[in-house]
């Protein structure tokens, strides 16, 4: 088996609004909701409560990365409006500050 037959993951920031609860519930409802995403291997390196939602930064698959790539990073979760962006990875239209 070759180098390329293993998954490969990437590291995004997910924030998702209202109280913060485990994360657990929030990638299941994902993957229900959103044909292609398969939470079952995502895995949370870091979790932030803010004053309005919760902050996690993820490792997804690479069939993950592109399903969300489709949904303009915006998966529908049916509980307010999570957003999802690539870490290291500036959003369009964002100028880097200096």
């Amino acid at each position: 088996m070759g180098l390329d037959a293993l998954p490969t993951y990437r590291r995004v920031v997910a924030w998702f609004p209202g109280p913060a609860v485990d994360a657990e519930p929030y990638l299941l409802r994902l993957c229900r909701l959103n044909q292609g995403l398969d939470t079952r291997h995502w895995r949370v390196y870091e979790r932030r409560e803010e004053s309005n939602g919760v902050r996690l930064v993820l490792s997804i698959d690479a069939g993950s990365v592109k399903v969300l790539e489709g949904l303009k990073w915006r998966p529908f979760s049916g509980m307010g409006q999570p957003t999802f962006s690539l870490l290291g990875v500036k959003p369009e239209g964002k100028k880097q500050e200096k």
